[in-house]
């Protein structure tokens, strides 16, 4: 006689087992398409996967994979049709890790180091990004309706950002202003070399690198700039809650969106866009700080509406 109860159960321990097992075999053997694959779990990276999935829609499945995950982590014998990486780890990974055919979508990274990451790449190689960097003349620009009596623009630069001296004196002098810069070369240059630069300029511009803009310098920056009594334009929200006068940036959603739209156009054409600047972006302001210095305040959308005008 079966034990139906007996049955059941043992039906149940089936089902979770084969669940388990599911869960951990190669996906090299489940059907192939979009990989997003993504450093670590944290805000930024899901709110960047969240922008993808939301533009996305149910137009197209994918999956998700953690580097830092064990039961969700990448195997280098999967072969989807396009890769997602979002963080500079999973780029890294997916550019040495996967196929040469499969193409690639880098998210979340500097200009700097995606270049640095692909700078060996074989010829042909599909790989491209969305940089997590604002363009140089976007931030320009805000100076410009921010601070339309501002004349000098100051920068500090290191070692990494010195490479994009050029596009940004450029994007400089196609305003009208004139570029106060210069390079430091260790950590013990960097605050004699900003208070030389600061005492010349009317503005003093934010620029992404390790050296100058870090976690142990910002702070000291911005006090310096601000006993100096020149305003900051900055290049992340972070910035103007710790004191700059301004910043344009990029947020993950929107990064996230506009991959999105990417991979809708890639499923069309077969074809990646070259490397670029982020579409989409906000303004953050530091309305307490206008205030302080006898600024007008600025909404945040207007400053939107006429950069986007402007390009």
């Amino acid at each position: 006689m079966i034990n139906v109860s007996g049955l059941q159960l043992l039906t149940r321990q089936y089902y979770w087992v084969l669940v388990m097992v599911l869960t951990i075999i190669p996906l090299s053997s489940q059907a192939t398409g979009l990989l997003i694959l993504s450093s670590r779990t944290g805000e930024a990276y899901a709110d960047t996967i969240e922008g993808i999935k939301a533009e996305l829609g149910r137009s197209l499945e994918f999956r998700v994979q953690y580097l830092n995950d064990p039961l969700l982590a990448w195997r280098e014998a999967d072969s989807p049709s396009l890769v997602i990486t979002v963080g500079v780890d999973a780029a890294n990974a997916a550019i040495q890790g996967v196929e040469p055919s499969t193409p690639v979508l880098c998210l979340l990274i500097p200009k700097i180091t995606f270049e640095s990451l692909t700078v060996n790449r074989r010829e042909g190689r599909k790989i491209s990004a969305i940089y997590l960097d604002t363009p140089v003349a976007r931030q320009i620009e805000l100076i410009r309706i921010l601070l339309p009596q501002a004349r000098s623009v100051g920068a500090l630069l290191g070692e990494r950002s010195v490479r994009e001296k050029e596009a940004l004196k450029a994007a400089v002098r196609e305003r009208g202003l004139t570029l106060r810069s210069d390079y430091a070369r260790r950590d013990s240059e960097v605050y004699p070399i900003l208070k030389s630069i600061l005492s010349e300029s009317d503005v003093f511009l934010a620029v992404p690198d390790p050296l100058v803009m870090n976690a142990s310098t910002a702070q000291n920056v911005l006090i310096t700039a601000f006993r100096s009594q020149v305003p900051v334009v900055g290049y992340t929200a972070s910035y103007v809650k710790a004191g700059a006068l301004a910043a344009v940036y990029s947020t993950p959603q929107q990064i996230g969106q506009e991959a999105g739209q990417i991979v809708k156009t890639y499923q069309r054409t077969n074809i990646l866009p070259a490397p670029k600047h982020p579409r989409y972006f906000s303004v953050g302001v530091n309305a307490s700080l206008m205030k302080t210095i006898g600024m007008p305040f600025v909404d945040e959308y207007l400053l939107e509406q006429r950069l986007l005008k402007g390009e």
